[in-house]
């Protein structure tokens, strides 16, 4: 019985093979830390305060006029090809299905050229503690509300600006990092909470 005790060898215990892998899981650890320290900046936004600059009341509006679009073009994909059945039947008339077809096609042009005029339309600016961080809330093109993140440093004057907006009641604003990606402010149809800071952002118009 001793002889036999003696010749297992410590390297073919079981409990040497359980431990290597218990210690795995210790040693990937600091690597998953490393990992989860690269925070990015939508992160950390989560933590800061912002305070309201800028609102406009009635972006709900434009929001529910932009999504109409979609039911408009439902309903006219769906629609038509009853219609049609209809009038083959004899149930609806030619003129009829013309003027359905023609309700429904220009009720989805329009109303697609008008979310093309609402895309990027601010509804809300937030700024944060240092004023040096802006959260612009603004309404895309199938009337979701998006929100981005602006360094005030980021902002782009308007007198740098090539080509101003022609219409008086609209300002755009604009970013010195991607100068294609212009946002669109009704600075006189929404209420201005803090006059001091918006100014110092955008200016006077």
């Amino acid at each position: 019985m001793l002889e036999l005790l003696s010749r297992i060898r410590p390297t073919r215990l079981p409990w040497r093979s359980c431990m290597s892998l218990a210690i795995q899981p210790v040693q990937r650890r600091p690597l998953a830390t490393q990992s989860a320290g690269k925070s990015t900046a939508n992160d950390l936004a989560g933590f800061t305060e912002w305070r309201t600059v800028y609102s406009l009341p009635s972006i709900r509006i434009v929001a529910a006029f932009s999504k109409l679009k979609v039911y408009q073009a439902v309903i006219t994909a769906a629609g038509t090809p009853i219609a049609f059945a209809l009038g083959n039947a004899g149930q609806l008339s030619t003129d009829a299905l013309a003027i359905y077809a023609a309700v429904g096609i220009s009720g989805l042009v329009t109303l697609t050229l008008a979310s093309f005029a609402a895309k990027n339309l601010v509804g809300f600016i937030y700024v944060n503690e240092q004023q040096d961080l802006l959260k612009l809330a603004y309404v895309d093109f199938w009337g979701r509300r998006q929100e981005t993140l602006v360094d005030t440093d980021d902002l782009l004057p308007s007198w740098e600006l090539g080509s101003p907006s022609r219409l008086r009641f609209v300002s755009t604003i604009c970013l010195r990092s991607d100068p294609k990606q212009r946002y669109k402010l009704l600075n006189r149809f929404g209420h201005v909470s803090d006059p001091h800071v918006f100014e110092g952002l955008f200016g006077t118009d």
